[in-house]
């Protein structure tokens, strides 16, 4: 696995200066929720600082890693963009990075969460609604909730992010639906 100054050098050269210090800011929120909730901050650090690796990749370039890497076009929804960067980022984390299939996961569905989410893969998820950068109503109570209970976090960010994408007139995607229902019945 590459190490952290050498990741930090890609990123800073291929990402936008917004793109580039969100992912130092939820790299430092992800490992200080690892060490409340006592798993490695070094490897929550790095699945923060990598999560978007991908996020500013136009369709083609999308095409051409999942080529390169011999993935099935099919298998990943392209159209969607805000949530294909999950997908190829984690494709990237492993070929470019070297990380193991737990930190990839993480990466895979920082964005819409999974039934199957571990405790490194909450604590990114939440990270990456969180961190200080990012300024919105029920932020403050999401905050207070990820240093206490992930899961009870995770609820609050999944229901806010409904509401809002409801606001907006968009859909919730159904595997973050699929989450926060398993996540309420599981919680009670």
């Amino acid at each position: 696995m590459e190490n952290i100054e050498t990741i930090k050098k890609d990123l800073k050269k291929n990402l936008s200066e917004y793109r580039y210090e969100h992912s130092l800011r939820v790299a430092e929120v992800a490992s200080k929720l690892a060490c409340v909730y006592q798993i490695d901050p070094n490897i929550a650090y790095l699945v923060g600082l990598v999560h978007d690796v991908a996020k500013e990749f136009s369709e083609e370039e999308n095409k051409k890693i999942l080529e390169e890497n011999k993935i099935n076009i099919e298998d990943i929804d392209l159209s969607n963009s805000r949530i294909v960067h999950a997908d190829i980022g984690a494709i990237m984390a492993r070929s470019r990075y070297g990380f193991d299939e737990e930190m990839c996961h993480a990466i895979r569905c920082h964005t819409t969460g999974d039934l199957n989410m571990s405790l490194l893969d909450k604590i990114l998820f939440v990270a990456d609604k969180i961190e200080p950068g990012k300024d919105y109503i029920g932020i403050c109570e999401e905050r207070k909730l990820a240093y206490q209970d992930i899961d009870k976090a995770l609820i609050l960010c999944l229901e806010n992010q409904k509401k809002k994408l409801e606001k907006e007139g968009k859909k919730f995607h159904p595997r973050s639906l699929e989450l926060l229902n398993f996540l309420l019945l599981s919680v009670s």
